[in-house]
């Protein structure tokens, strides 16, 4: 996995602050439109991945009976839930760039020329 960037000041006025804001994406590939895309697309799918370990953690537990699980099952079914709509949320702004490729492709390339 590759080092993570901070963001600089966003103008040269600005005084630093202590916190910067963080970002997957070099400062030469910040405001591109796909690299943002693959930005969301890790932050999401790295979300999910840890929501589906404390709902993996949690029923091991409760299925052993020998450990008090992490999460009750509210929480569990309210990760399980969060994880699911996340994924949902990753496909539509995917969807919405696929119809943007085929709405530029049907203007470049329009049928019947």
């Amino acid at each position: 996995m590759s080092k993570p960037n901070t963001t600089p000041p966003s103008s040269s006025t600005e005084p630093e602050s202590l916190h910067q804001a963080f970002s997957w994406l070099p400062i030469h590939h910040r405001n591109e439109p796909t690299a943002e895309f693959y930005a969301l697309a890790k932050d999401v799918c790295l979300g999910i991945q840890t929501c589906i370990e404390l709902v993996h953690f949690s029923m091991m537990d409760r299925d052993s009976g020998d450990t008090r699980p992490l999460l009750n099952i509210r929480d569990t079914e309210r990760l399980l839930r969060l994880a699911g709509t996340s994924s949902q949320m990753l496909a539509e702004a995917a969807a919405l760039r696929i119809d943007g490729l085929n709405r530029l492709n049907s203007r470049v390339f329009p049928e019947g020329e």
